[in-house]
């Protein structure tokens, strides 16, 4: 534990495991006669400054204790700092008070990675804070909801414990609303430690970038194809593919990955950059997107683009699973996030199709067209604007109406891949839509020089480029 952090309790743990050893300096703690129920100060992460509000567990935080997170808030804007919150409390204490909190976060939003932590109950108003939070990430036991159990099953007739009525689980899976699951504060802190080293302090600083090998010095990786399928119909995970082209093989950072699987985002990095990663996931659905994924990867692009974080998208889809307009799971609202969110964006975007890109899917996952600097293909690639699920949809209707598999099935994706039209690249580098057809082992290269080339894209960013939408 850092020699400035006393006490026990998930709360200081987290900060614990965040910060460097002995750098952490409190700005109001109630050990040293500071309002009670909160924590705040400053210390380094890996050298860099950050700034942070925790609170002591359950409590009601006080007017005078609601007043130190907003001149913690302050001082993250004055100084460029990321914000870590730690929430364990009810409500924000009056209405002035939870105001200013808002205003606080909205006004920091696209200006400073913020983070929050929850690591035991954020429930009334404080359950509205979290969302303005970039990323949220929550302990095994911790909880968040508007409504306490028994409020809830008066309105609603269900009967709910506080866990199902808004646990971690729940929203690591359902909800989407947390990022990242962690078995204590601890291990919480740790991840957000990690998570904060992709990260620039704020949307007018650079991402750290790490030093390593060039990548022009190393030989192919020969071997990536033999993680592919022969099949193309079959399924893979993508995360394996990533890891190959990340430096030192990691697997990436994944933010939200037990929420609407077939989108995989998160962080890793290439010739020692950070870089967002986008790609759809062909074990899950045939690489086919649903409203959840799109919604979820368009929001990942705008974090990454408020903060200057280049995104490299892997594309391997065949379209989008397809659903009535009256339908809420209809994805068409979603994809026009996602289209809009690339549109927007002024960072470096990389996109590789290692498989399929059918239908509109892979026009809104870093198209050339819509903004991307570059488009690569591996030569097992197929692109096509038909929908190939839309057209099994259409062909087997009755049959799956009479038990036939659906979405989601071996089978599904058997069918789909039957109905594809296959475009080898080099027709789409043809007409525009790709700018090079390179062998998987070559792509770490390619991709390593292209981000050498953009590294001072010709956008100048403004004081700020946009907030970050709750999800």
């Amino acid at each position: 534990m850092n020699g400035d952090l006393r006490g026990g309790g998930e709360a200081v743990a987290v900060l614990a495991a965040l910060f460097d050893p002995g750098s952490f300096t409190p700005l109001s703690d109630p050990a040293a006669g500071g309002p009670d129920g909160v924590l705040t100060g400053h210390g380094t992460v890996a050298g860099r400054g950050v700034c942070a509000i925790a609170q002591a567990p359950g409590a009601v935080p006080a007017p005078a204790a609601v007043d130190a997170e907003v001149r913690a808030r302050a001082l993250a804007a004055r100084t460029g700092r990321p914000l870590v919150t730690v929430h364990d409390a009810t409500g924000a204490g009056t209405a002035r008070g939870f105001g200013e909190l808002v205003r606080g976060a909205v006004a920091l939003s696209g200006v400073v990675p913020q983070v929050a932590v929850v690591t035991g109950a954020a429930d009334a108003g404080r359950a509205l804070l979290l969302p303005l939070a970039d990323v949220v990430v929550a302990t095994a036991g911790a909880r968040s909801a508007l409504a306490d159990p028994a409020a809830a099953a008066v309105v609603t007739g269900r009967e709910r414990d506080a866990a199902g009525l808004g646990g971690a689980e729940l929203h690591a899976s359902a909800t989407g609303r947390a990022a990242h699951v962690a078995a204590d504060g601890a291990a919480a802190g740790a991840f957000v430690r990690e998570l904060l080293g992709h990260l620039p302090s704020s949307n007018l600083a650079t991402p750290p970038r790490l030093p390593v090998e060039p990548v022009a010095d190393e030989q192919p990786d020969e071997d990536l194809e033999d993680l592919l399928p022969a099949d193309p119909a079959a399924p893979y995970d993508v995360r394996d593919v990533l890891a190959r082209l990340a430096d030192d093989e990691d697997a990436p950072l994944e933010l939200h990955a037990r929420y609407a699987a077939g989108a995989v985002t998160g962080f890793t990095r290439l010739d020692g950059r950070s870089l967002g990663v986008v790609a759809t996931d062909p074990a899950v659905a045939g690489g086919a997107l649903d409203a959840a994924a799109a919604a979820k990867a368009a929001r990942f692009v705008r974090f990454c683009d408020a903060f200057g974080v280049p995104v490299l998208t892997l594309v391997d889809t065949a379209g989008f699973l397809p659903a009535g307009e009256d339908d809420p799971g209809s994805p068409t609202a979603a994809a026009a996030q996602l289209l809009y969110a690339y549109a927007e964006a002024s960072v470096p975007l990389l996109t590789v199709v290692t498989g399929r890109a059918h239908g509109v899917a892979p026009f809104v996952l870093g198209s050339r067209h819509v903004g991307a600097d570059v488009v690569l293909a591996w030569p097992r690639a197929r692109l096509s604007p038909r929908d190939a699920v839309a057209e099994v949809a259409d062909e087997v209707a009755d049959e799956v109406a009479g038990g036939r598999p659906g979405p989601g099935t071996g089978e599904w994706a058997r069918l789909v891949a039957r109905r594809e039209e296959l475009a080898p690249p080099a027709a789409a580098v043809v007409v525009g839509d790709v700018d090079a057809v390179v062998e998987p082992g070559r792509t770490r290269a390619h991709l390593a020089r292209w981000l050498e080339a953009l590294e001072r894209k010709a956008v100048t960013p403004p004081a700020r480029r946009h907030g970050n939408l709750p999800l």
